[in-house]
């Protein structure tokens, strides 16, 4: 009886690299050195450094400095999901007012905010060109979601 697989494995096995029973290696195989095991590693963490550390620290450099320039004015969403307008500062904390009829107002540290949703400085450069050509551009108060205001 003839077993094709099992003869093919006998002659993979006796090939170089793999010395037959009861003989002892020639020579032994000589290996890269340590620092090809890094090569790899090394192109990995390149590979994730480029694709995700860094588009993430962007992010968070412009998110930090959108929410530390945000002034009197400037309409925000904190972490917790309270939309509101900044009516006072300070370089630590905010003063949000979240419902314009009644002035219901809520004090933030500046970390709480998610993010500023438009700011003034951008509703007056809108406007302004909203008088200009009658359109309306993005980063004004159309692109924001709506306050919602008591009956």
């Amino acid at each position: 009886m003839h077993i094709p697989w099992l003869t093919d494995f006998v002659i993979f096995a006796q090939q170089d690299g793999a010395p037959a029973a009861g003989q002892a290696a020639e020579e032994a195989p000589q290996g890269s050195g340590g620092f090809g095991m890094f090569v790899p590693l090394i192109g990995i963490f390149l590979i994730f450094w480029f694709l995700i550390i860094r588009p993430q620290s962007k992010k968070q450099k412009e998110r930090n400095l959108k929410i530390k320039t945000a002034r009197k004015g400037d309409n925000v969403v904190t972490i917790g999901g309270v939309y509101g307008k900044i009516v006072k500062e300070t370089e630590l904390d905010v003063v949000l007012e979240v419902d314009k009829h009644s002035k219901t107002r809520i004090q933030f540290q500046r970390t709480a905010i998610q993010d500023v949703i438009n700011s003034a400085a951008v509703q007056e450069d809108s406007e302004s060109r909203e008088e200009s050509t009658g359109k309306v551009e993005s980063g004004s108060e159309a692109d924001a979601p709506p306050m919602i205001e008591p009956e």
